[in-house]
Formats: C-alpha cells, sequence, structure tokens
C-alpha cells in the first residue's frame, strides 16, 4: 500500500501535464472517446459546450451555487457577513457560421443568515450598526459566446482610454490527473460604475468598479470525451470580487466583497440541493426555465436602479 501511494504521487504531477486528446489508449477510461482534442480551439468550443449546458436540441440543464459573502476592509481580519445560494437555467443557441453556439441563461440568487440558513429580508450590516434590506439577484438575461475565437463581453461601459483586447483562439488551460480533467477561468475588469456616486451617494462605491471572477470546472475525462454525451456534469468553485453591494449602503468606505461559492450542475431541477430548489419555485419560479429567446443582458446593479430609490 506504501509502495502504490509513493507511485501515485508520482504520477500526478506528469499526469497533470498529459496532452488532453482522446486515443486507443485511453480505451479503458474513455469508451469510444473519438478524438475531442483540448489543445484546439472546435475542441474547446464542444467541452465547453458540453460542460455548461447540453449539445441536445431543445435541451437545458441548471447549475447551482452555496457559500458565504465577505467583507474585506484594510486593517482588519475578513468577515463571513451573509450566506449565499443561488441556481441558473441555460441552453444553447447553435451558431454554425461562427463555429460555436450561443449560452442563454438565467440566474437568481439569495443572500441568507449564516446561523439559520433563512433568506434575509432585513439585515443589520455591523460595519454600520444599521439595518439595510438586501436585494436578491434575479439577472433574466446573461448571453455568453462559446467560440472557436475569444469573443470579449461585458454587463458594463470600459472606463475611458482602455483598449479592447486582441481576439485569440479559444484554447484554454485544462490540467488532467488520471480521469479527472480540470480547468479554471478568470475574468478582470476595471469599468464605468453605473450608479453614479452623485446621485446614489450611499450605493455607489465611486465612479469606476473593480470586478473579478474565477470559475472553476471538476470533471471525468472519460465523460467529457465521449461523442456519445451531449452534456457532462461538474462540480466546481466560483470567487467573486466586487465592490460593496449597493443595499449594504457603505458608500465609498474601504474595501470590498468577497464571495466564494461551491458550485455543480443539474441534468433536472429534481438534482438541484433541496433548499435551493425550494426558494426559487416559491419566489421566482421563471427561473426554472432558460430564456426562448435572446434577449440583452442586464446586470444587477441596472435593475437596482430602476427598483430601488437612493437612501
Amino acid at each position: 500500500m506504501k509502495r502504490r501511494t509513493i507511485l501515485q504521487g508520482f504520477g500526478l504531477a506528469a499526469l497533470l501535464d498529459a496532452p488532453l486528446v482522446a486515443s486507443a489508449a485511453m480505451a479503458r477510461t474513455a469508451p469510444a472517446a473519438g478524438a475531442l482534442d483540448l489543445t484546439t480551439a472546435a475542441g474547446n468550443v464542444t467541452a465547453l459546450a458540453k460542460l455548461t449546458a447540453t449539445l441536445a436540441p431543445d435541451g437545458y440543464k441548471h447549475g447551482w451555487y452555496t457559500g458565504v459573502l465577505m467583507g474585506v476592509v484594510p486593517g482588519e481580519a475578513v468577515r463571513e457577513l451573509v450566506g449565499v445560494f443561488g441556481m441558473s437555467s441555460q441552453r444553447l443557441v447553435a451558431a454554425p457560421e461562427q463555429g460555436g453556439y450561443q449560452l442563454l441563461q438565467k440566474e437568481c440568487g439569495f443572500f441568507t443568515d449564516l446561523k439559520t440558513g433563512e433568506v434575509l429580508e432585513r439585515w443589520r450590516n455591523p460595519y454600520l450598526d444599521e439595518v439595510v434590506e438586501p436585494f436578491p439577484i434575479a439577472n433574466p438575461a446573461v448571453n455568453r459566446w462559446i467560440l472557436p475565437v475569444v469573443k470579449e463581453e461585458r454587463f458594463y461601459d470600459r472606463v475611458d482610454g482602455e483598449a479592447a483586447p486582441a481576439e485569440v483562439p479559444f484554447v484554454l488551460p485544462w490540467k488532467r490527473a488520471g480521469d479527472r480533467v480540470m480547468l479554471e477561468q478568470r475574468s478582470h475588469f476595471w469599468a464605468r460604475n453605473p450608479l453614479d456616486p452623485e446621485i446614489w451617494k450611499r450605493e455607489s462605491s465611486g465612479p469606476e468598479i473593480q470586478v473579478s471572477d474565477m470559475i472553476s470546472y471538476h470533471a471525468r475525462w472519460s465523460e467529457l470525451a465521449d461523442p456519445r454525451r451531449d452534456s457532462v456534469d461538474y462540480s466546481g468553485h466560483w470567487v467573486h470580487v466586487r465592490p460593496w453591494q449597493p443595499w449594504m449602503l457603505m458608500g465609498d468606505h474601504p474595501g470590498h466583497c468577497l464571495y466564494s461559492a461551491m458550485t455543480a450542475t443539474a441534468e433536472t431541477t429534481a438534482e438541484l440541493p433541496p433548499r435551493i430548489l425550494a426558494v426559487v419555485r416559491e419566489r421566482l419560479p421563471e427561473f426554472l426555465v432558460p430564456p426562448a429567446e435572446v434577449r440583452p443582458s442586464e446586470p444587477s446593479m441596472i435593475r437596482y436602479m430602476r427598483e430601488r430609490k437612493p437612501a
């Protein structure tokens, strides 16, 4: 047993750099693997489409997350403030002329009490010692392209003078260990804040916003490489950095929000965590199915401006 453990340990580094091409040598772990090649843009389009949605015509699937929202303030330890959980429903629209797909998605989420897990209607902000009203996440249209060439997409306008990045082939930094395949996608931007600080004095963190997302995927290589499968389940993790939520009424108080959440997929609503399904079914049942047509994407800040007034 000790010898086997040692051999496995030494083999992991090599496996992590193994070429991600399905071949006859992988027949034991990838039945009918075909030739999914994750060193090519076409292979990456197919793989990410199968992970995030399904290739089946008229089919769709769900994603879900559960974790915590934390406060990061200079000069003190990070604080866990509230729980957060939610889900998404998504489907693919083929774009054969572009060699890929457009992902149409709805996403929603709720902020919860850390002790009871109950959805918060009101919450005492410990930084201000003031009661505020959380604003649930409810984005009815979150569109994303999955194409052989990276196509930049943004919810917010660029800060003046920032150039758009050059187009590059859509080849992602996959890693493999045995039958496990892993991926992390990272995005960072600096943009104009739609919440004008002159008007939204307590809700806006300032004229610009800094936002980052880090999303990881963990799946089985044998399932991903199998051409008979239209969709592949994954588990993963989501890390999100953003300014204070407008409903926290923090204004330009130093610091920001940090989210950390476990993520996974569900082929049907029956596979969603029961608590998430129950809350969404009660409060936002329309989010249990994906969009039927392409609509402009809308971030939560825009919806906040429409539904709330400056404090």
